[in-house]
C-alpha cells in the first residue's frame, strides 16, 4: 500500500497509488469525465442507433446498417464507416462507453472517499464550553435574555436543566458544561440536525449505483420493437433461444373522442412460452405487461389494409395485413412485392370525399429483368371489398378491410431495480441534506447575573425563525419572554 503520514484533515498515501488516487481523487478530472459521457450520450441522441436485436446476428447488423448508411452517406459520406468503427451507432451499447461509465462510478467513490475526513469534520459534536469572547454582543447571531431575577449558583444548574430539557423535547441534541469563566455557571449547547451532511454520502451512493445502472442496462441490457397486426405473434428476442418468449395481439383499440381525437390506445397481449400461455392483460401507454424480467408497453400504432391477391386462375399468392409503416405527402404508405412474381405493390390510404378509407393501389414491374426502370401495371382505388386488375396482368388485389397494428416496446433491463434504488437514494439524500440545515445554539447562564446570553449559529439553508419557538420556550423556562429580537446567526 505504501507509507503513509498523517496529515491535518486526513490520511495521506505515499507510494505508487499516490498519482492513481490523486488522479481519480480530482474534481477537474471528474469533470472532464462528465463532460466526456455527456458528449457521448449527445451524440447517441443525435444519431440513430442500431436496435439491440441488430447485435444479435450479422444479418440483422447488415441490415439495419444498410439502412443506416443509406440515411447518411449522403450527408457524411465516409465518415459513416469512422462512425461505424468507433462505435457511434451503438453508443450506448458499445465497451467504450461502458468502461468510461465504470471509471467515472469509481472516481466518484474515490472523491467520496477522500471527503469523508471533512465529513466528519463539519458533522463532529461541537465544544460546548466558550470563552466569553464568544458571546460579544457585536458578532452575529447573539443575544441576551432577560431573567426576573439574578440567579444562584443552584439556580443557575437547574435552569441549565431544564433548558436541556427544553432543546431536547424540539429533538435538538443537548449537552451541559460548567462556564470556564465564571463559577457555578453554566454553558448549555444545543445542536439541530448535525448529522445532515453525512446524507451526502447517502446521495454519492445513489450517483454511483445509477452510472453503475446504466452501464449495466447498456450492456446486458435488451430492447425490441415489435410490429404487430392483429391476431400476429412474433418471438421476442433471439430466435431459438432456450425458454424464449412469444408475444401475440389479440386486439387493439383506439376509440377517438367527439372531436375525433384518440382518447386512448391499448393492446390486449397474450405471451407464450413452449407453446403455453404464460401471462396476458391488456396494456396502455403507462401500464405495460410485466413477466420474468420483461416489460411490454404500448409505444406507437398504425393503419394495416387486409389484403388478398391471386392469380388469373384464382390460386391465392399472397393474403394478409400489411402495415403502412410509412408516409407519402402525410399519408400513409407501404410496399409489397408480390411472391412468385418480379411485380411489386405501392399502398397509399386516402379517404374519399365522403371521409370513408379507400386505397391507391399501383401496380409496377421491372421493363427488364436487371433493369431498374419499372412500368406501371394498372392503378386503382379501392373501397374494402372491391379487386383491382388491368388485362394482360396475371393477378388480381382485393382489399378486404382496414384495420391497425400496435407496436409494442420489449425492454429486459437486469439494471432496473439498481436504477430506482440509486434514484431513491439520490432523492432522500438530497432532500435530507438541503432540508434539514444544521443549527447549533449556546445559552450562557451565570450566577448573579439576571440576564443570559444566547448565541445561535446556522448553516447555509437555515433560518433563525425556525428557531424562534425554542428561544421562546427557553425564555418562558428562565422566568421572562426574550429581550430584543431573535438572534440571527451564520455558520
Amino acid at each position: 500500500m505504501g507509507d503513509r503520514c498523517e496529515g491535518y484533515h486526513q490520511e495521506v498515501i505515499r507510494g505508487p497509488l499516490l498519482v492513481v488516487r490523486a488522479l481519480l481523487a480530482n474534481v477537474q478530472f471528474a469533470m472532464v469525465q462528465i463532460a466526456a459521457v455527456t458528449i457521448a450520450a449527445s451524440v447517441g441522441v443525435a444519431l440513430q442507433q442500431l436496435p439491440d436485436y441488430a447485435l444479435l446476428s450479422a444479418s440483422d447488423y447488415a441490415l439495419e446498417m444498410g439502412q443506416l448508411r443509406a440515411l447518411y452517406e449522403p450527408t457524411l459520406g465516409p465518415l459513416v464507416d469512422v462512425f461505424e468503427r468507433l462505435g457511434l451507432f451503438r453508443i450506448f451499447t458499445a465497451p467504450w462507453f461502458t468502461a468510461l461509465l465504470a471509471l467515472l462510478s469509481v472516481s466518484i467513490t474515490v472523491c467520496t472517499l477522500d471527503r469523508l475526513p471533512k465529513i466528519r469534520a463539519v458533522t463532529a459534536r461541537s465544544r460546548v464550553e466558550q470563552p466569553g469572547s464568544f458571546f460579544d454582543a457585536s458578532l452575529a447571531g447573539r443575544g441576551t435574555m432577560q431573567l426576573a431575577t439574578a440567579l444562584t449558583a443552584e439556580q443557575s444548574e437547574d435552569a441549565a436543566t431544564r433548558v436541556a430539557q427544553q432543546m431536547r423535547a424540539r429533538g435538538w441534541e443537548a449537552s451541559t458544561s460548567p462556564d470556564p469563566e465564571a463559577p457555578g455557571g453554566k454553558i448549555v449547547h444545543g445542536d439541530r440536525f448535525r448529522r445532515s451532511y453525512r446524507f451526502t454520502l447517502v446521495m454519492h451512493t445513489g450517483l454511483v449505483l445509477l452510472i453503475a445502472g446504466a452501464a449495466l442496462s447498456g450492456a446486458l441490457g435488451y430492447t425490441q420493437g415489435i410490429l404487430l397486426t392483429n391476431g400476429e405473434a412474433l418471438p421476442v428476442g433471439k430466435i431459438g433461444s432456450a425458454g424464449g418468449l412469444v408475444v401475440e395481439n389479440r386486439a387493439f383499440s383506439a376509440p377517438r373522442t367527439e372531436s375525433g381525437a384518440f382518447a386512448d390506445f391499448t393492446t390486449e397481449l397474450a405471451l407464450y412460452r413452449d407453446g403455453a400461455q404464460v401471462a396476458e392483460k391488456v396494456i396502455r401507454v403507462n401500464d405495460p405487461l410485466m413477466y420474468d424480467g420483461w416489460s411490454f408497453h404500448q409505444n406507437f400504432f398504425g393503419p394495416t389494409v387486409k389484403l388478398e391477391i391471386r392469380s388469373i386462375t384464382g390460386d391465392l399468392l399472397w393474403s394478409g395485413e400489411a402495415p403502412l409503416t410509412a408516409t407519402v405527402e402525410g399519408a400513409p404508405y407501404a410496399t409489397l412485392p408480390i411472391p412468385g412474381s418480379s411485380a411489386g405493390l405501392e399502398l397509399l390510404l386516402q379517404r374519399d370525399p365522403a371521409g370513408a378509407a379507400a386505397l391507391l393501389v399501383v401496380a409496377s414491374e421491372p421493363v427488364a429483368p436487371a433493369s431498374s426502370e419499372v412500368r406501371t401495371l394498372f392503378a386503382s382505388v379501392l373501397a374494402p371489398g372491391e379487386v383491382a386488375s388491368a388485362p394482360n396482368v396475371n393477378f388480381t388485389v382485393q382489399l378486404q378491410a382496414v384495420s391497425s397494428y400496435t407496436g409494442i416496446i420489449a425492454r429486459r433491463d437486469p439494471a432496473a431495480a439498481i436504477v430506482w434504488l440509486a434514484a431513491a437514494l439520490i432523492m432522500t439524500g438530497l432532500t435530507l441534506t438541503l432540508r434539514r440545515p444544521r443549527a447549533r445554539l449556546w445559552i450562557r447562564i451565570q450566577p448573579g447575573r439576571a440576564e443570559a446570553d444566547a448565541a445561535l449559529l446556522l448553516e447555509r439553508g437555515a433560518r433563525a425563525e425556525q428557531a424562534a419557538p425554542l428561544l421562546a420556550r427557553i425564555a418562558e423556562t428562565l422566568g421572562a419572554p426574550a429581550r430584543g429580537s431573535t438572534p440571527k446567526g451564520t455558520a
